[in-house]
């Protein structure tokens, strides 16, 4: 009797709704959202991050295309503290809808709070995120600029750059992020990104004027000036998929690198980093930054 094959498993026609990844990163420094300057330079930092989110609706031929909620957890540690310090610096935690509409763009509402070890027992902040990104790569130009703006809203907990408002206050980012891919021009899984922004907002939001801020000047004793700008930021991000080594049923492997530049207009920011540790004094506080930094990773 002929045997009878089995029949061959059919692929779902259905895409993954669940996506994750987990991000190692080390780096040289860390200059936050809103410009401040962490740490001096000594030893290195160690980032490790990750996340899930669930695609809850779709519909590429609607006005709506997308809805999905998302939520992850990042934390960071410095190799070299000063004595008496501690290694594990800061935890941020964060959850979110994003909502994709017209093809091309995306609005995302994320609820985000910064979380400080104790001591020095710094409170936590409580922020919100409202960012409106454009997805250009449709056009068919050799590098998509994938344009944005976001505002950062401080609810309460402190102020995230120190010497501003404590809470109730915001800061708007405009950006691109310029990307291009060697794969399909020369078969390297490389891509290259350009990170650049321009961040302002109210002049409170840095400097709270409040009396307590005197803190600049050749003796650290003076007004700081009031300013509405914040910082200009542009750097040089490479990534590596890692498909062809690591098997993509293992998820989306890959390594990178690259060195971010920051130009500080803020006097009240530059003070700040007196209280960081990242200067000793306002006059010799670091206007023009640059970190390196690099990593591995995956996503599903």
């Amino acid at each position: 009797m002929p045997a009878k094959a089995k029949p061959m498993p059919v692929a779902s026609s259905f895409p993954l709704d669940v996506h994750g990844f987990a991000d190692y990163t080390i780096a040289g420094n860390r200059v936050t959202g809103g410009g401040l300057l962490l740490y001096p330079t000594r030893g290195s930092l160690s980032q490790v991050s990750g996340g899930l989110s669930l695609d809850l609706y779709k519909d590429p031929a609607g006005f709506i295309n997308s809805v999905s909620v998302y939520g992850g957890v990042w934390s960071e540690y410095w190799s070299s503290p000063p004595v008496g310090g501690r290694v594990w610096q800061e935890m941020d935690m964060w959850a979110g809808m994003t909502v994709g509409f017209a093809k091309s763009w995306k609005f995302t509402a994320e609820h985000v709070q910064f979380h400080f070890p104790s001591p020095p027992g710094i409170p936590t902040a409580y922020n919100y995120v409202f960012t409106l990104a454009y997805d250009d790569s449709a056009w068919g130009l050799p590098v998509a600029f994938n344009p944005y703006v976001s505002v950062f809203y401080n609810a309460s907990g402190g102020s995230t750059v120190v010497f501003g408002k404590t809470g109730k206050t915001y800061r708007v980012t405009v950006g691109v992020a310029p990307s291009f891919s060697l794969a399909k021009s020369a078969g390297i899984p490389l891509t290259f990104t350009i990170p650049t922004s321009y961040v302002f907002g109210p002049s409170d939001f840095w400097n709270r004027a409040d009396g307590t801020t005197n803190v600049c000047g050749t003796t650290g004793l003076s007004p700081c000036a009031t300013s509405s700008s914040g910082m200009f930021s542009t750097g040089l991000q490479a990534k590596y998929a890692l498909g062809a080594v690591i098997p993509p049923r293992l998820g989306n492997w890959y390594v990178k690198g690259g060195v971010q530049y920051y130009h500080i207009f803020n006097d009240a920011l530059l003070a700040a980093q007196v209280v960081t540790g990242a200067a000793t004094t306002f006059t010799n506080a670091k206007k023009d930054i640059a970190v390196w930094s690099g990593g591995v990773g995956f996503s599903f």
